[in-house]
């Protein structure tokens, strides 16, 4: 059963900090003892560091490790300063983040914009991972059943199986002051929820406070197909121990 590893490394990393940590991943999966073949590691750095780390991924000979972008524009090209689109983007990418309970947070990202994205990823042969989760612990799960339905709104369903999704829940992420931990088997409840809307056709990852001390939990459920992970990724040997303990899990 294959496992996604994505790492996202946020407003982090200038050219020279992005290349050692992409260096010092690679080192840490040569000398990994476990067979990992079922993994599919994608490294979602700053736009600046995605043509620093792409020949480096290359040259590397794992085609397990891939590249995502943080963010996309909803159009192909055009005047929007300061903008990037995925016509850009995949030179170097195969997958892309989208709705990101920050993106939607600090620059007011809808349902309806977000499923824009969408399409315009799936156009350009990206595969879009998207972000859904509650901002309280506690809210309804249809509130984030509605997310994934928006965000498909522009997706058919012979495509799903094209898309990732990513539960999110806002509550759990370590950056929130009064954050409380996410139980496994709870984000195994909504993941199946989700999983169920997809009609079981795109994998669920699960996202929040996601480090090497409790990826097994998560990655033991067979129904969560892998994790979104934030600060951790940030540290190489951090990460090459949520590697070894996710491939651990993928059989």
């Amino acid at each position: 059963m294959q496992k996604y590893l994505v790492a996202n490394w946020k407003m982090n990393c200038n050219a020279a900090e992005a290349k050692e940590l992409v260096h010092g991943i690679i080192k840490g999966i040569e000398n990994c003892k476990l067979k990992i073949e079922n993994l599919n590691i994608v490294l979602c750095p700053p736009f600046t560091a995605l043509p620093v780390i792409y020949p480096i991924i290359q040259l590397s000979n794992y085609p397990i490790i891939h590249l995502g972008a943080q963010n996309c524009h909803f159009m192909p090209c055009g005047a929007f300063t300061g903008e990037i689109s995925t016509k850009m983007l995949k030179d170097f990418c195969q997958y892309v983040i989208l709705g990101h309970s920050e993106r939607r947070k600090y620059f007011n990202e809808d349902d309806k914009l977000i499923s824009k994205k969408v399409r315009v990823a799936l156009d350009n042969n990206l595969t879009p991972i998207i972000c859904v989760g509650e901002f309280k612990k506690g809210e309804k799960s249809h509130l984030i059943l509605s997310q994934v339905k928006n965000t498909l709104s522009e997706v058919r369903n012979e495509d799903l199986d094209k898309v990732i999704f990513a539960y999110e829940p806002v509550w759990a992420i370590s950056t929130i002051a009064d954050r409380e931990d996410c139980e496994p088997s709870y984000a195994a409840k909504i993941i199946r929820e989700i999983k169920e809307t997809t009609y079981n056709k795109s994998p669920v990852l699960y996202g929040g406070s996601v480090d090497a001390s409790n990826i097994s939990g998560f990655v033991a459920y067979d129904i969560i197909d892998g994790v979104l992970v934030g600060g951790a990724s940030l540290k190489a040997k951090e990460f090459i121990k949520i590697i070894e303990k996710v491939g651990a899990n993928a059989k």
